[in-house]
């Protein structure tokens, strides 16, 4: 059943490359326009993931356009490895998508537990990088 959700979300999930400029990509993601303000604030736990590949300097969130920004340097790292990247962590964030959900509807200290969440799926997603070329 995993698989079958696994790949409902991930097909809601688009990626569309608007611009790509050398140190530059800007990704259209139709669902950041729908993020709810409250979970605005976990949007640093996304940079982490992704600022996890060496080469990658900032990214920026456009949520009314729905644009994800990301600034990188092409010396280190190319821009097919960078959307390649986004793509292995849309994975692992459906892989943990329960436990995200948990951590976020949990009373009290929601913050801790996002932040639990974070350092299981942080190992897995250096190993995944590891493995990407």
């Amino acid at each position: 059943m995993l698989g079958i959700k696994k790949q409902f979300i991930k097909n809601m999930i688009k990626l569309e490359v608007v611009s790509n400029t050398p140190g530059k990509l800007q990704i259209y993601v139709a669902q950041i326009k729908k993020v709810e303000d409250e979970y605005k604030r976990y949007e640093t736990y996304a940079q982490k993931a992704i600022t996890l590949m060496p080469g990658i300097n900032n990214i920026d969130v456009d949520y009314d356009k729905g644009i994800l920004t990301i600034n990188y340097d092409p010396n280190q790292v190319s821009v097919q490895k960078v959307y390649n990247w986004l793509q292995v962590i849309i994975d692992v964030g459906i892989d943990y998508y329960d436990d995200i959900k948990a951590g976020w509807d949990m009373q009290g200290n929601e913050g801790e537990n996002v932040e639990k969440v974070w350092q299981k799926m942080r190992p897995v997603l250096l190993a995944q990088l590891g493995k990407l070329k």
